[in-house]
């Protein structure tokens, strides 16, 4: 018995069966038609490049750290179970993490020897004057919080990432549609030109960074890029001294798929970057196949420091390297509130002095007024709020890609179906 092979409809997806009466494939569900030649394109195209995507990656084997009895000295936290390697210099009595106020000295089976790593090269003073310069101005920050002693509990640590380094080579199917509109004295029209567009291409990238720590948020952490790993060296234990060192408990096969968003992501923005002269542009599936794909452990320099506000914990990031700050300070609700109000009220005022002196003073002029008195009060109060949050989840690696690196293959650009839309103008009444 032969395939039956069942059309799909291109515009929804549905089942697309011939009709005798017109000799074209007629849509029940969305009252689409196409020729049959149309419909065999746009099923061949779905087929255009359909392997899947390869994202495999290497990674050197991990040797043990230890001392001579086959530990290494550090902390743990009571509160959130972070463990955390340090020297004999390091007077630590605060948790970076959490903020609780007490870790208890302990010793562990050893620390994993990072592939390499970048020194701290910014002082304990200057994050200070970073985290102080970071705070002045927030109208909503509690007042608690900008104490000298809260802010001088600063720490150093050594946080560790996975680094992601690869080719990328592969392609991207988009839907493209070519639009003209026009009318006439009845109807409205739109022509729509239906293309499945290809475009090929392979870029290289460098050490893209992934956190190896369950117990630092990761967007704290994307948000300290860039590292200048220029300056990265082999590792050596001095560099430890004085500073906490993090233990990585996230494995780099669970860490891979932030890397694998990260290069997806921008891989496909690369490859829809040359679709060119589209009115509207539909990402359809790609194919992205890594080699010399490898993974390498690093142990990277922060400044970190937490504060517990309403029960919540809010963390701060300094990069021990660059000086770049980020942070989420809490919100003092009563000042969030009070600004919202004084707003308002401020807004409302000036509206009524304004609506009085034109003369429009009428209940609902002064609807209207309350109304848009809210919603600025809402607005400067929101504009506050947003301020106190620097830290964003990175999705794109292009700081990442090598430059020079992108080159693009042989593009593909065929004609699937047109569509045509009409819809009746609505008639003015004529005047009796």
């Amino acid at each position: 018995m032969g395939d039956v092979l069942n059309f799909k409809c291109p515009c929804c997806g549905a089942t697309l069966p011939f009709n005798g009466a017109t000799g074209e494939m007629s849509c029940e569900y969305c009252g689409a038609t196409f020729t049959m030649e149309q419909a065999r394109a746009a099923q061949e195209a779905e087929k255009v490049d359909a392997a899947s995507s390869d994202m495999t990656w290497t990674t050197s084997e991990q040797l043990m750290i230890t001392d001579e009895d086959g530990k290494v000295q550090g902390y743990k936290c009571p509160s959130c179970a972070a463990e955390m390697v340090a020297s004999d210099t390091t007077a630590a009595t605060e948790c970076p993490y959490c903020g609780n106020q007490a870790i208890i000295p302990q010793s562990f089976e050893g620390i994993y020897k990072p592939d390499l790593m970048i020194p701290f090269s910014v002082d304990k003073k200057t994050a200070v004057d970073a985290l102080e310069e970071f705070t002045k101005g927030k109208k909503l920050l509690p007042d608690a919080f900008t104490e000298k002693k809260r802010i001088e509990k600063i720490t150093g640590v050594y946080v560790p990432f996975w680094l992601y380094s690869c080719h990328a080579k592969g392609s991207v199917q988009f839907e493209g549609i070519k639009s003209k509109k026009w009318e006439d004295s009845n109807f409205k029209y739109e022509k729509k030109d239906h293309y499945n567009v290809v475009r090929r291409g392979e870029m290289d990238f460098s050490r893209i960074p992934a956190d190896a720590s369950s117990q630092m948020d990761d967007a704290t952490m994307d948000s300290l890029e860039p590292f200048d790993f220029s300056k990265a060296v082999d590792y050596d234990a001095a560099y430890f001294s004085g500073y906490l060192a993090d233990r990585y408990d996230v494995e780099e096969e669970t860490a891979r798929p932030r890397a694998n968003e990260r290069v997806e992501n921008t891989f496909r923005e690369k490859m829809k970057e040359h679709v060119k002269n589209y009115n509207e542009v539909t990402h359809k599936s790609d194919s992205i196949r890594l080699s010399d794909a490898k993974a390498e452990y690093a142990m990277l320099p922060v400044w970190m420091m937490s504060t517990k506000y309403e029960d919540n914990i809010y963390t701060f990031g300094v990069n021990g390297q660059t000086g770049k700050l980020v942070g989420s300070l809490p919100v003092d609700k009563g000042k969030y509130y009070k600004y919202l109000i004084l707003t308002s009220l401020i807004c409302m005022i000036v509206l009524s002095v304004i609506m009085a002196l034109i003369g429009l003073i009428s209940g609902i002029t002064a609807i209207v007024c309350l109304v848009i008195s809210i919603i600025a009060g809402y607005l400067y109060a929101g504009s506050l709020k947003a301020a106190m949050n620097t830290i964003a989840v990175q999705t794109s690696a292009k700081e990442y890609m090598n430059e020079g690196s992108l080159v693009m293959g042989e593009g593909d650009d065929s004609f699937l179906f047109t569509r045509t839309e009409k819809h009746a103008k609505e008639q003015k009444q004529a005047n009796g």
